[in-house]
């Protein structure tokens, strides 16, 4: 696998103070509706940054950061500082604070998260560090599940795999396309599909009647707990064999 992880979250907020609307270089068929996210520009300190509105009036604050270890990767989406990590860098909580942007407190102390990685043979990376992947483990972190839930396409013989994390309120991407990855995902796909997956998430809905969005969330659905009505013709399983 390549050195770098990339690691696109999300956290929802209150409202923040002085955002403007954003600039909308082209329409997005994605979603069903235009109104499911109103997408606005938030500048603090002569820089902008990412927020975001819901059809349900729910506010969120988007950014991305690339890392170099599952480690910084794991570390990427947390939200609030616990006593155990005072010492570790925290890029999320620490530029949150920075801006004066104020997460919501949901009982979980991490962001929505969506991790990519670009490979040069897929193939060759185990599932156990896919898993870790799609559930933003470090090294460190106990094993729990013991299989991977993926969706997997082809294009000019380059695999592109999602991988789904399980009750963690994270997944991820694996490719080979470097195409796909450079021209398509980072700067489009990584964003969209994770607006879908807090969607998704937080409602119990897929806001798309596009195919891959649909595909997505039966993949979503497969690694939650309480939910049955994931569709297993649609997704595929892998089991963990070696840590």
């Amino acid at each position: 696998m390549k050195n770098d992880y990339f690691s696109e979250v999300c956290v929802p907020v209150q409202i923040p103070v002085g955002f403007r609307p954003a600039e909308i270089e082209q329409s997005d068929f994605t979603f069903d509706r235009e109104d499911r996210f109103i997408d606005y520009r938030l500048e603090k300190d002569g820089q902008d940054y990412d927020v975001s509105v819901d059809d349900n009036g729910q506010w969120y604050f988007f950014t991305s950061f690339v890392c170099d270890s599952l480690d910084e990767l794991k570390l990427s989406r947390q939200i609030f500082r616990p006593p155990y990590l005072k010492k570790e860098e925290l890029p999320l909580a620490d530029l949150m604070e920075k801006i004066q942007i104020r997460p919501l407190y949901e009982g979980h102390d991490k962001a929505y998260g969506h991790a990519f990685a670009l490979s040069d043979n897929l193939s060759s990376v185990p599932a156990f560090r896919q898993a870790r992947m799609a559930n933003y483990d470090g090294s460190d972190d106990p094993a729990i599940i013991k299989k991977i839930h993926y969706i997997q396409n082809e294009y000019k013989g380059k695999s592109t795999r999602f991988i789904s994390g399980f009750e963690t309120r994270s997944f991820a991407t694996i490719t080979e396309n470097d195409y796909y990855a450079r021209e398509i995902h980072l700067p489009n796909n990584a964003r969209i599909y994770l607006k879908l997956f807090v969607y998704f998430s937080r409602y119990g809905i897929i806001p798309s009647q596009q195919m891959m969005p649909r595909f997505l969330a039966n993949l979503w659905a497969s690694a939650q707990s309480l939910n049955t009505a994931a569709n297993p013709a649609l997704y595929r399983e892998e089991n963990i064999e070696t840590y």
